[in-house]
């Protein structure tokens, strides 16, 4: 595993937790609704992006094998 597997797999980790610290305070209640959808929006690119990286991980690793 090379520095740059372990670097995406680090953004990618904070990526997805960045987007699941915005969806737990995610509130369909009271609040503005086009607040919520960005907010929504955000964290699901977060999440999605992070994803992203693991996967270009895995498949750098198993290239490397």
């Amino acid at each position: 595993m090379q520095g740059k597997d372990l670097g995406f797999m680090a953004l990618g980790a904070f990526s997805i937790l960045l987007g699941s610290l915005l969806t737990s305070g995610f509130d369909f209640g009271q609040a503005d609704p086009i607040g919520s959808l960005l907010t929504f929006f955000i964290a699901f690119f977060l999440i999605f992006i992070g994803g992203i990286f693991w996967i270009a991980t895995t498949v750098n690793v198993i290239k490397e094998l």
